[in-house]
């Protein structure tokens, strides 16, 4: 099949909302402009307290707990503080809380500068959605905020390097808003010089100075294997908590995320960053792993579906198959309506709703580049059986020949192979950018949807021409958290949901696709959603 070189899929670009249905630029509003309940929230202080300077609370600078923190740093054991509730955590790599950093009132003084000075980006890619400020150095209107800034400078950094026994040289910061359905997927922070990462709270409203876990907003922390990725389940959650600083050093195992804030009442709102120092070795040392790839497979030669069984009659017809074939030469893609006889779609969406003892699924891993099911295809039955048989078929790849000219069959064909995958999505599911989502030659994709939801499973395919930056896409596929500058991805098509309906994308060598993250405000009424997912080559 012959296309242009300069775009392996046409760009078909819309209007980007905040449904969040492809990648976006970063968008620069003020506080003004920002709307809806959660920023209404935001401005709930009552009365705020004087303040000039940011200062820490004395307990903190005293040397019997500075010696008590570097024990508990380095003895890879945890422990707690009687006297300022201080932990350490060793498990699964070492954490720091300290509540209680700042004097009383502090808290309450900044988010008060914060409402009435600070400007936020919008901030939306495949790994996070949520509100940033610009780094507190470049913040010369707001007086508290670059205080705070000269106090993690000048007083916090060299206290860090006595308990964690770092060289430290300097401090990045910023503001950060997770609004509800806000989110930051699983990473490591691995990147150049970090070593070590913090977070400091802000909450300071009534009645939510510490949130449960059930108001989202959590910093969620993963083990991880013997090749350093990241397992599920989480293994810790800490809650937001007004006045309390987070701190761990930056490795190969400090695989965390935020997860998604669910509640409609407040933001979650932190000052965060990291303590820079010399290169961290550990990114040397992991920078060749990367993510398992597709298992392809030859057409099978045993199984001979008759189409006509199973197909909409309308695609076996010869003008409409010439038809298919002349808009995938000009676009490289094409949605096939009602693919199937809608009486096999409904028995194998029934199936899949009502199968809960036969059918086997897996958790997709690694976190930091899957989180959704896959099928186990040795427990497939019925008609989800056939329609799995019928996509690694001759006759399928027959028919995909005629679709797009590719010789996936014919005298010409050399070795043609596919990868054939059952998804099943559900809230919080996502897969991320990663080489591993990234295409090493030309392949030919198969979306097919089975009890479509809007707003769930929705792929997103960008142009190979749009360069990652280091922190997006390391060699080893490894994710790190938005570092203050993004590039505008070009996206080439964005996915939807619909029943019956099968997506063909021509897919050139360098494309990369994610999955678009399930709000946990997606309407799953009907169920999660079913995705047969295949990929051919020649």
């Amino acid at each position: 099949m012959e296309t242009t070189s300069s775009s392996p899929i046409k760009p078909r670009r819309k209007d980007k909302d905040e449904d969040g249905h492809a990648v976006e630029k970063e968008e620069e509003q003020d506080n003004n402009d920002l709307v809806g309940e959660p920023h209404r929230k935001l401005q709930r202080l009552g009365a705020t307290p004087e303040a000039k300077e940011v200062l820490l609370n004395e307990a903190y600078q005293q040397p019997k707990l500075t010696k008590w923190l570097q024990t508990a740093w380095t003895t890879s054991q945890g422990s707690k503080e009687a006297q300022t509730g201080a932990q350490v955590f060793a498990d699964p790599f070492q954490i720091c809380l300290l509540p209680g950093l700042l004097e009383q009132g502090q808290s309450q003084a900044l988010v008060a500068e914060i409402i009435q000075k600070v400007q936020w980006s919008r901030k939306q890619m495949d790994l996070y959605e949520f509100y940033q400020s610009s780094d507190l150095s470049n913040m010369p209107t707001c007086p508290l905020l670059t205080n705070f800034l000269q106090v993690l400078r000048k007083q916090v950094r060299p206290w860090l390097e006595k308990v964690t026994n770092l060289k430290l040289d300097y401090v990045s910061a910023s503001c950060s808003m997770y609004t509800c359905g806000d989110y930051l997927l699983v990473h490591d922070d691995l990147l150049k010089d970090r070593q070590v990462a913090f977070i400091y709270y802000l909450s300071p409203w009534e009645g939510a100075e510490e949130w449960t876990e059930s108001q989202g907003g959590c910093l969620e922390i993963f083990g991880s294997d013997d090749q350093c990725f990241p397992q599920f389940p989480v293994q810790r959650k800490i809650a937001p908590q007004d006045n309390q600083f987070a701190f761990f050093k930056v490795g190969s195992r400090s695989f965390h995320q935020v997860g998604e804030v669910t509640t409609f009442d407040y933001p979650r709102l932190t000052i965060n960053g990291w303590f820079h120092g010399e290169t961290n070795e550990a990114f040397v040392a992991d920078s060749m792993r990367a993510f398992p790839r597709l298992n392809y497979l030859q057409p099978d030669s045993l199984n001979k579906p008759p189409l006509g069984l199973f197909l909409n009659n309308v695609y076996l017809k010869s003008a409409t198959r010439r038809s298919i074939q002349k808009r995938i030469e000009e676009n490289s893609e094409i949605c096939l309506y009602e693919f199937f006889k809608r009486e096999k779609f409904e028995l194998a969406r029934s199936q899949l709703l009502a199968d809960s003892d036969t059918l086997k699924w897996r958790r997709q891993g690694p976190a930091n580049a899957h989180n959704y099911e896959v099928l186990d295809l040795t427990t497939a039955r019925g008609t989800i059986l056939e329609l799995l048989q019928l996509f690694r078929s001759h006759a399928m790849f027959d028919l995909l020949r005629d679709f797009t000219d590719l010789d996936l069959a014919g005298a010409d064909a050399q070795r043609p192979t596919c990868s054939v995958e059952l998804q099943r999505w559900s809230h919080g599911n996502y897969t991320v950018l990663g080489d591993g989502l990234a295409s090493e030659e030309n392949t030919l994709d198969l979306v097919y949807y089975l009890n479509a939801a809007e707003g769930a499973a929705v792929i997103t395919y960008l142009s190979p021409d749009s360069e990652l930056p280091a922190a997006k896409a390391p060699a080893n596929g490894r994710r790190s958290e938005y570092d203050g500058e993004e590039e505008d991805e070009s996206v080439l098509l964005t996915i939807t949901p619909v029943d019956n309906a099968l997506n063909i994308v021509y897919r050139c060598e360098g494309t990369t696709k994610f999955t678009k993250y399930v709000s946990r405000n997606t309407p799953l009424d009907k169920g999660p959603v079913f995705v047969i997912s295949c990929s051919y080559k020649e």
